[in-house]
């Protein structure tokens, strides 16, 4: 009878850890660094809307909506679009820090002014290139019923390293710090199909002392 009890005690402990593991988290991480990679679409192709700055290739909710196909729920996709854009008569002009950015650099010009700001600017959107460097082993995946948290707390990005490389014009005349710190979170709603992105929060975290 003993025997029995623990037999029935290790099948129901391994139901328990497996049951555990059934995130396909490996599936995620890449359809999230998928999101990252269509998003930066999204700040890119400048031209001038009177006094303001468009994107010449996505300048319509229908636009985005067929960009982000499969990826973002509804939600989701208007999360996206009202931390980029503003709408200003049924045209989706870029957001006013976006808006300073462009014209401080020049960069719809040929001749593109040497400016920090491009890192400071996007820092705390779905467009920070940081977002690649994180890695999976980073992230906490947990599940929620038919929802799904991605998180990462405190996260180290290093975008270059001065020590090795010796010199980081390319990285500097942008802005960005040889390292930064962000917390991430994520949050995926699932449908027949998969995981849909609802909500995203990126902010920064804390640095250590």
């Amino acid at each position: 009878m003993v025997y029995r009890i623990k037999g029935g005690f290790i099948i129901l402990l391994f139901l328990v850890i497996s049951g555990c593991s059934s995130i396909d988290e490996r599936g995620i991480f890449y359809q999230l660094n998928e999101i990252f990679a269509t998003s930066s679409k999204l700040f890119q192709n400048h031209s001038p809307y009177g006094e303001l700055f468009y994107n010449e290739q996505f300048h319509k909710v229908e636009d985005i909506e067929r960009l982000l196909d499969g990826k973002v729920t509804e939600n989701g996709l208007q999360y996206m679009v009202e931390r980029i854009f503003d709408d200003n008569d049924e045209m989706l002009v870029y957001k006013e820090p976006f808006q300073m950015y462009i014209k401080e650099s020049n960069v719809y010009q040929s001749t593109i002014n040497v400016t920090n700001g491009y890192y400071e600017t996007v820092r705390e959107t779905i467009l920070n290139p940081g977002l690649r460097l994180i890695s999976q082993e980073e992230l906490l995946f947990e599940e929620y019923g038919d929802r799904l948290t991605v998180t990462g707390e405190n996260i180290n990005i290093e975008f270059y390293n001065l020590e090795e490389y010796g010199t980081a014009d390319q990285y500097t005349r942008y802005g960005y710090p040889a390292n930064d710190v962000l917390t991430v979170c994520f949050t995926f709603v699932k449908d027949s199909s998969g995981y849909l992105l609802d909500s995203f929060q990126i902010g920064k975290g804390d640095v250590a002392s």
